[in-house]
C-alpha cells in the first residue's frame, strides 16, 4: 500500500486530503468511500462534505499508524485555523516589536527596503511601519510586560529574594542590575530582571543603597523581600546596613537576615588569593596566548603548527580574565591540550618558552583548580534552588583545602594555605538563612549543621544549635501568621479549634524531628 503522502501527491489537486486514505468505489451500483486500511465502506455523496470520512480516518480507524493519523489531524486543524483567521494589524505590530527585541535587531532594520518588500508580500493590506514606530511599540510592549509581572508578584503569597550586581561598561559608566527570584503557587522557580539602571559616580554605599531602595519601592517589595544577595564588598555591606536602618521596620523579620554574600564571589576571592602566591606559571602561559591571539597572521601560524602536529585546529584560544579564577582554569585547561604547539610557536617567534618546571607547575595548578569547578557551578546555578546545597559545598571546599595530598607539593601547599585563610575569614560563620535551608533538606537535617559546628568552628555543637532552633521556630510562627493573614479572619467552633491545636502540635513535632 502506498504511503498517504505519496498517494496524496500522485492525486494532484483532487480535493480534500482525506482522499489520500480513502478510495471511491461502486458497490451494488452505489458510489461508496472505502477506507484503504480497514476496507470499511462509508457513504459518499459528491459535494455533500467529507466530515464523516475525516472522523473515521482521524479517530476510528486503528489500522492507520498513529503518526499518520496525527499528521492528518494536524492538517485539518491548520485548515480550520486558516478559514477562521482575521488579520489584525495591531497584533501584527506587537509581534514585530517582540521579534525585534528577542532577536536583538537594530531599529534601523525596519527601514530596510528588503524588510518592507517582505512584509508587503506577506500582507499587502498592512501599512509597513518605520524604525520610530517599532521603537515606540517596543517601549509599549516593555511597559505591558512590566505591569503584568508587577501584578503577578503582587499576588504572590510568598516572599521574593533579590540578587544585585554592580558593574562598569566600556565607557566607564556604572550600572546596577537587580534580579528577583520567587516560587509561584505551582512551586516553580522564576527569575526575572526587574531593574537595570545607570548609577552615578562614585560607586559608594549610598549609590548602591539608593538604587536598591528605588527598586524595592517601585515594585512594592519592601515588606516582601526575604534576602538580597550581593558580592562580598565593603561598599555592599554598608549599603545593606543602611538599607535595614532606614526600612528595617517594614521588612520581613526587620531585615535581620536580609544580607546574603554571594558564595561564587567569595570562592573567587579565595582562589584569587591563592593564585597571587604563584603568578609565574600562569603569567607565562598567559603571555604566550596573548601573542598567539594578537594578530590574525600569528593565529594562522599557530594553526599551521597545530595541523603539522596532528591536532585539531582552533579559531582562537581562551585568554583568561585575571579577576575570574574559572577563566584562568579554562585557559590552563586548553593550554595544556596544545602544550606542544604553544612551545613550538614560542620558539619560532623568539618568545620565552616555559621551562619543564613551569609546565609541571601549570599542570599541578590545573589539577588543583579542577577540584573547585563543580562548587562554582553549583553556586552559580539559577534554574533550581541552591540554598540547601551551600553547607554541603562549603564542607567539600574545606576538605579539598585540608587534603594532605597538597603537602607533597610546596607550591600547592602554599596556595591551599592562602585559600584556607580566606575560607576561615568569610565562611566560618555562614548566614543563618543558609543554615536553616540545610536543616530543611531531608538529606541533611540538623545533624549536618551540628557536624559543621563540630568540624569547622570546633565549638560545642549543642550550644551552637540553640540559635538555629530558635530562628527556625521564629520563622515557622512568622509564616503561620502570614498564611493566616492571607486567608483572612478565621471563625471556628470549639471542635474545629481542637483540631487546629492538634494540627499545630503535629507541626511542632515535625520541627523537633528535623532538629
Amino acid at each position: 500500500m502506498l504511503s498517504p503522502l505519496i498517494s496524496q501527491a500522485s492525486q494532484g489537486k483532487r480535493g480534500p486530503k482525506v482522499w489520500a486514505y480513502v478510495d471511491s468505489e461502486i458497490v451494488d451500483g452505489i458510489e461508496k468511500a472505502v477506507c484503504k486500511y480497514c476496507k470499511l465502506q462509508l457513504s459518499y455523496v459528491s459535494r455533500k462534505g467529507t466530515t464523516h470520512l475525516n472522523r473515521h480516518i482521524g479517530y476510528y480507524c486503528h489500522h492507520i499508524p498513529q503518526e499518520d493519523r496525527d499528521r492528518f489531524l494536524a492538517t485539518l486543524k491548520n485548515k480550520s485555523d486558516r478559514d477562521n483567521f482575521v488579520f489584525d494589524p495591531v497584533v501584527f505590530r506587537g509581534l514585530i516589536a517582540k521579534y525585534f527585541l528577542s532577536a536583538e535587531v537594530a531599529f534601523r532594520k525596519a527601514d530596510d527596503p528588503a524588510w518592507k518588500e517582505m512584509i508587503n508580500y506577506c500582507q499587502p493590506s498592512f501599512n509597513v511601519v518605520g524604525r520610530q514606530t517599532v521603537r515606540a511599540d517596543c517601549l509599549i510592549l516593555y511597559e505591558e510586560e512590566k505591569l503584568q509581572l508587577h501584578q503577578k508578584i503582587t499576588k504572590l503569597k510568598s516572599h521574593v529574594s533579590l540578587t544585585a550586581d554592580l558593574w562598569s561598561s566600556n565607557q566607564n559608566l556604572g550600572y546596577l542590575g537587580v534580579t528577583t527570584h520567587y516560587i509561584d503557587e505551582e512551586f516553580e522557580l522564576h527569575k526575572k530582571i526587574i531593574a537595570f539602571k545607570q548609577i552615578s559616580f562614585p560607586h559608594n554605599s549610598f549609590v548602591v543603597q539608593d538604587g536598591i531602595t528605588a527598586c524595592l519601592t517601585e515594585w512594592d517589595l519592601v515588606d516582601r523581600v526575604f534576602t538580597v544577595t550581593l558580592d562580598n564588598a565593603s561598599v555592599n555591606n554598608r549599603a545593606i546596613r543602611d538599607l535595614c536602618a532606614a526600612l528595617g521596620a517594614q521588612m520581613f523579620f526587620k531585615g535581620e537576615h536580609i544580607h546574603v554574600r554571594c558564595a561564587a564571589h567569595v570562592l573567587n576571592i579565595m582562589l584569587q588569593a591563592g593564585l597571587q602566591v604563584i603568578p609565574n606559571p600562569v603569567g607565562r602561559v598567559r603571555d604566550i596566548i596573548k601573542v598567539v591571539t594578537s594578530t590574525p597572521s600569528r593565529l594562522q601560524t599557530f594553526n599551521s603548527i597545530v595541523q603539522a602536529l596532528g591536532l585539531k585546529g582552533k579559531s582562537g584560544l581562551v585568554l583568561d580574565v585575571p579577576h575570574r579564577w574559572n577563566a584562568t582554569y579554562d585557559m590552563l585547561n586548553e593550554a595544556l591540550k596544545y602544550k606542544a604547539a604553544l612551545n613550538r610557536f614560542a620558539a619560532e617567534q623568539y618568545q620565552d618558552v616555559p621551562s619543564e618546571q613551569d609546565s609541571q607547575k601549570a599542570e599541578s595548578l590545573h589539577e588543583f583548580l579542577e577540584q573547585f569547578s563543580e562548587a562554582t557551578k553549583a553556586f552559580s546555578a539559577d534554574r533550581h534552588p541552591t540554598a540547601h546545597l551551600f553547607l554541603k559545598m562549603l564542607m567539600a571546599v574545606r576538605d579539598v583545602l585540608l587534603d594532605e595530598t597538597w603537602n607533597t607539593n610546596e607550591l600547592l601547599n602554599e596556595l591551599a594555605e592562602a585559600m584556607y585563610t580566606k575560607f576561615h575569614k568569610y565562611w566560618a560563620a555562614p548566614s543563618m538563612v543558609l543554615l536553616i535551608a540545610a536543616v530543611l533538606d531531608p538529606s541533611m537535617k540538623a545533624d549536618f549543621v551540628r557536624f559543621f559546628y563540630l568540624t569547622v568552628e570546633n565549638a560545642e555543637a549543642e550550644a551552637k544549635m540553640r540559635e538555629p532552633r530558635q530562628y527556625l521556630k521564629k520563622y515557622y510562627l512568622e509564616y503561620e501568621r502570614v498564611v493566616r493573614n492571607n486567608t483572612g479572619p478565621v471563625f471556628v467552633t470549639y471542635d474545629e479549634e481542637v483540631l487546629i491545636l492538634a494540627q499545630k502540635d503535629q507541626n511542632w513535632i515535625f520541627i523537633w524531628m528535623i532538629l
